[in-house]
């Protein structure tokens, strides 16, 4: 299985990593930094070698492009949505190991300072150093356990907040605990993971699926995991750090925030958030700290779930519709758009309103916009989607909303409880269209690619 330096290895191999050399502040520079590599189309990963007050280096825009995220799975831009789909759908639990590179270097008790820690302020308004990739494992006896990330901003050398919002697992994981009478609640954090652990760790499955178990079927082999050494919770072998911690119950509480988070806003402070006690960190000799910049779209990590959440949603609706060829969730929809292709040979009438509606039941219903497009519309390209919906689209009749529903609770235009309308999007072709597509044909491009060096073209 690749680790986060195999990988590294591999972005430098296809031209897909830059290495900063000079010092760079971790607060605001290094986020600003990220911020221009993304507005900059087929930017690369960053690699800051030299961090002002920090020996560690921090590794950024890690997956922030949709052939990063592919080939994180070893996979071609043109094969990863569909050997994804297959990947996910034969899971492979963890293998528990004896030993793993993660703890190499151990720090305990007293001896915990997370300050350590190249932790990032990425944005101006931002209440302290966040945490931002982080990998967080919980679990739960009824539930099993989970894998995903949460924001922490750094509090003292032995406390992070972490912020577990409704409609998550982990909220759900902590309600549980209480409601079992716990005092304690455990929780791992893992930073610089196997690049197949990320990208799992942001599929959203069904409660009770493990992500380490999807991160096992995308690379084809068990995740080795050991057992952390002051809580009772196992975690991928290859981390690079990772922070051993617990919640007391109730919970020590302070305030959180502002934080600027993937919808490309500034959230505000949180009152009365939950706050971690660290009991241990332990990471491998030279460890590579990894930083997610979050704000204003595009972002590293809108590409990750771009891949993931559409294929989660595929999973759950392919098999009631077969007519569905293929699911995106554009960078551009921070996460609550959702495009449905669907495959003429297979449609029928009314299906298109079915599998709208239907589209509600994956992701627990978070997504804000649902869009149905033809097969011959590219999902990737927002100039063909935009096209559909200029000349495949009468408002009047190919759209209606639902008035309430619930969305993700950062998304600012709903309620503070996350509460929205949601609008459903036909751009299909409907009976009577007037129109034929104008452009060459099949053959006509397979002359032209023929000749295509003799005209020059590279």
């Amino acid at each position: 299985m690749m680790d986060l330096r195999e990988f590294l290895k591999v972005l430098e191999e296809e031209h897909e990593l830059q290495k900063i050399k000079v010092e760079v502040d971790p607060k605001h520079e290094l986020g600003a930094i990220c911020k221009i590599h993304n507005e900059r189309p087929n930017s690369p990963a960053l690699l800051f070698e030299n961090l002002k007050g920090h020996k560690m280096p921090v590794v950024g825009q890690l997956l922030a492009s949709d052939r990063r995220v592919a080939l994180a799975l070893g996979l071609s831009q043109e094969n990863v949505f569909n050997e994804t789909v297959q990947r996910a759908s034969a899971p492979i639990a963890p293998r528990l190991v004896a030993s793993g590179a993660c703890q190499e270097v151990v720090f305990e008790g007293a001896g915990v300072d997370v300050t350590r820690l190249p932790i990032c302020t990425n944005n101006p308004r931002d209440g302290g150093p966040y945490i931002t990739a982080g990998h967080v494992i919980i679990k739960d006896p009824e539930y099993g356990n989970n894998l995903s990330i949460y924001r922490m901003m750094l509090v003292s050398k032995n406390e992070v907040t972490l912020r577990f919002t409704p409609g998550h697992d982990g909220y759900d994981f902590m309600k549980n605990a209480e409601k079992r009478g716990q005092k304690k609640f455990e929780v791992a954090v893992c930073i610089g993971v196997p690049p197949s652990v990320y990208v799992a760790s942001q599929f959203e499955p069904r409660i009770g699926v493990y992500e380490l178990d999807i991160a096992g079927g995308l690379v084809g082999e068990p995740i080795d995991v050991v057992k952390c050494r002051t809580i009772d919770l196992e975690v991928p072998a290859l981390a690079e750090i990772v922070l051993e911690g617990e919640l007391t119950i109730p919970a020590k509480t302070g305030d959180e925030g502002p934080f600027g988070e993937f919808c490309g806003y500034t959230t505000a402070q949180v009152p009365n958030e939950r706050i971690m006690t660290v009991k241990a960190v332990t990471h491998r000799k030279n460890p590579i700290y990894h930083n997610i910049w979050l704000g204003k779209p595009p972002h590293e990590h809108l590409y990750v779930d771009a891949l993931t959440y559409a294929v989660a949603a595929y999973q759950e609706l392919k098999p009631a519709y077969p007519a569905l060829k293929k699911a995106y969730a554009p960078p551009w929809g921070v996460s609550i758009v959702l495009i449905l292709q669907l495959e003429k040979r297979l449609m029928r009438p009314g299906i298109v309103d079915n599998i709208l509606a239907a589209s509600l039941y994956t992701r627990s219903g978070k997504w804000k916009h649902v869009i149905v497009v033809d097969e011959d519309i590219v999902l990737e390209d927002p100039n063909e989607v935009l096209w559909a919906l200029t000349t495949r689209f009468q408002p009047a009749t190919d759209m209606y909303v639902i008035p309430r529903g619930i969305t993700s609770s950062l998304e600012p235009s709903a309620t503070v409880d996350g509460l929205t309308s949601k609008l459903m999007l036909d751009l299909t072709i409907k009976q009577n269209f007037r129109g034929e597509v104008a452009e060459p044909t099949d053959a006509m491009r397979e002359n032209v690619f023929k000749r295509w060096k003799e005209y020059g073209f590279k």
